[in-house]
């Protein structure tokens, strides 16, 4: 019962999502990221395999027919998807997961695994969101103007999740999801309460 804990990480784009879960992932190294599949494009420095799953648009559509996402989501005119045996590898060695995935995505993890802990990752304002946005250099204005427009409306989902972080500080952050991620862990469910008494009395 020690491994197997879900952690969903959701945050309007340019709240530095990404790099607060790889820092995440230098603070719990026991700790296993779900890398998604997308049919975007790769921005500078990103690597196939460690940061998305690249695929083309007509790829993504026959894997999303097929049923091999978990949940998936069209984002500012991209796809994103969660592998259904990407997870159950993971789960099947009994490790913790972290999930970098959309607002809509998070929805859809609740539903398949309802004891996930969603996190909302919040920028400290609105104009360090759009400071970051710009900051990247690789998206043209309207689509800078169209996460934003997004953004506000993401904010306003906070009230389903179950934790919120502001990210001012990309290690302070990381180290709440840590938390996070350990304390849901140890929370009591009540199908599982009698699981955990037969094992402590072995």
């Amino acid at each position: 019962m020690n491994g197997g804990g879900i952690l969903v990480v959701s945050a309007p784009s340019g709240s530095g999502k990404g790099t607060v879960i790889g820092k995440l992932l230098t603070v719990n190294p026991r700790l296993s990221l779900s890398i998604s599949y997308t049919s975007r494009r790769p921005r500078q420095g990103e690597r196939e395999g460690v940061h998305y799953y690249f695929v083309s648009r007509e790829r993504f559509d026959d894997m999303a027919k097929s049923g091999e996402f978990v949940e998936w989501d069209e984002y500012q005119g991209d796809c994103y998807g969660t592998s259904k045996a990407k997870i159950n590898e993971i789960l099947a060695r009994g490790e913790d997961v972290v999930f970098d995935i959309t607002i809509k995505g998070a929805y859809a993890m609740r539903e398949h695994f309802p004891r996930a802990a969603l996190v909302f990752l919040l920028p400290p304002t609105m104009e360090e969101l759009e400071r970051r946005l710009r900051n990247r250099g690789t998206e043209t204005e309207e689509k800078i103007l169209g996460r934003l427009k997004e953004a506000k409306r993401e904010i306003n989902s906070l009230e389903r999740f179950d934790y919120y972080i502001v990210n001012d500080d990309v290690s302070l952050s990381a180290e709440k999801l840590n938390a996070i991620l350990t304390a849901h862990k140890s929370r009591v469910c009540a199908d599982e309460a009698q699981a955990i008494l037969k094992l402590i009395a072995g």
